[in-house]
């Protein structure tokens, strides 16, 4: 199956970007945070192994990733456009050897710009709906727009787990930026620019 691997610093866009190109493509998005979310809010076996690796801030192990892909993954999908996977050398080479891996796309951000964007964050707790206080609010303040429920901070956008999270950018995901121009499959977008300027840039990429 064809894939699309969509990858930055936190509060990069790459969920938004990865929507917008799954949506236009007929891909499925995958969203690695999204699926140990919902196994944490569903109180699953999983859910409760990543509970406190998730509030923290901090990278899951590969396999239990591996396995979270595997389930979520639909058997009719046209592809997969990957948000958040992978994020080490070893996720890498296990998407190489279960997908045809079509583009890569590296959205970079300065950690000043990403710290900004993400302190602006804010999800409905009732649906999952994400709003952005600088680039996308909510019509009334502190209430989704599309069921009315009550907006707040994710717990691995906090202070504490969004440093944590960088550090551990820089020191894993980032290297798979020379991993994957290696294999002649990286493309490197300036996420600084607007969202609609990224998404053409990356429908450019794809075409």
């Amino acid at each position: 199956m064809q894939c699309i691997v969509i990858f930055g610093i936190q509060g990069s866009g790459k969920g938004t970007q990865a929507k917008l190109l799954s949506e236009s493509l007929g891909y499925q998005h995958v969203n690695i945070g999204d699926l140990l979310r919902d196994q944490v809010s569903r109180g699953t076996e999983l859910g409760n192994e990543v509970k406190a690796v998730i509030a923290r801030g901090e990278l899951v192990e590969d396999e239990l990733i591996f396995r979270l892909i595997a389930n979520a993954i639909q058997a009719n999908a046209k592809g997969i456009v990957f948000d958040g996977f992978p994020r080490t050398e070893a996720q890498a080479e296990h998407l190489g050897r279960h997908f045809t891996v079509r583009k890569v796309f590296y959205l970079d951000l300065s950690e000043e710009e990403a710290i900004s964007r993400i302190g602006a964050r804010r999800v409905c707790q009732s649906c999952g709906e994400n709003f952005n206080l600088n680039s996308k609010k909510p019509a009334k303040e502190g209430v989704c727009d599309r069921c009315g429920g009550k907006l707040g901070i994710r717990q691995d956008d906090r202070p504490e787990a969004i440093r944590k999270r960088m550090i551990e950018f820089y020191a894993q995901t980032q290297g798979l930026t020379s991993w994957f121009e290696a294999h002649g499959l990286l493309a490197r977008i300036d996420a600084g620019k607007s969202v609609e300027a990224v998404f053409r840039i990356l429908m450019e990429g794809v075409s």
